[in-house]
């Protein structure tokens, strides 16, 4: 599902942290719901405007979505958001086939 606009240096991390976090949760719509948080926290980020929810999330965002936070670019940030997107999107529909 990578994203040809993430960036070569971003690719892979972001690939790993999808997969770790589908892994790791409990349901498949537990991790769309990780996924579609984080996507919404980049969007907080990269936007300036924060709601209560992307506070709350930031306070229990993984380590890898922080280190994004804080060093990758605009640009970068946004393509990462949208593969996030489109991986939760992925999830939720491949949950409803099932």
């Amino acid at each position: 599902m990578s994203s040809e606009a993430i960036p070569p240096q971003l690719r892979g991390i972001v690939s790993t942290y999808i997969d770790s976090t589908t892994t790791a949760a409990a349901t498949t719509q537990d991790a769309a719901l990780v996924l579609d948080d984080d996507a919404h926290l980049i969007t907080a980020h990269l936007s300036g405007e924060w709601d209560d929810e992307d506070r709350e999330h930031k306070g229990k965002a993984h380590q890898t979505i922080m280190t994004m936070l804080d060093t990758a670019a605009p640009e970068d940030l946004a393509a990462v958001r949208d593969e996030l997107s489109a991986a939760a999107e992925h999830l939720v529909t491949h949950s409803r086939l099932q």
